[in-house]
């Protein structure tokens, strides 16, 4: 089995969507393949842990530049809404 590090920016509805979606990978798929909900990342630090908690990540942030820059993520998804990218976020990795 082989795991992956799974960053999620965003905790909303879709960001709750992919953290389930994520979860039921090895149920679903036939895969050796095992997501880690290992960050989320929210507008505040209280929205992160809260998410955190309600998800299952190992870690909750307020800074997108963390999630991005630790090596525990290996793939990162953007579930913010279309309106609120994160602030100063590089276009190859924002809509």
């Amino acid at each position: 089995m082989t795991e992956v590090g799974i960053g999620i920016v965003g905790g909303g509805y879709m960001g709750k969507a992919h953290a389930v979606a994520m979860s039921a990978v090895g149920a679903v798929f036939d895969t050796a393949l095992r997501p880690r909900l290992e960050m989320v990342c929210a507008s505040s630090a209280a929205s992160a842990e809260r998410y955190r908690a309600a998800f299952g990540f190992a870690r909750g942030t307020d800074n997108w530049r963390d999630l991005v820059a630790d090596p525990r993520v290996e793939a990162v998804i953007i579930a913010s809404p279309q309106e609120t990218p994160p602030r100063d976020c590089p276009g190859r990795l924002c809509p």
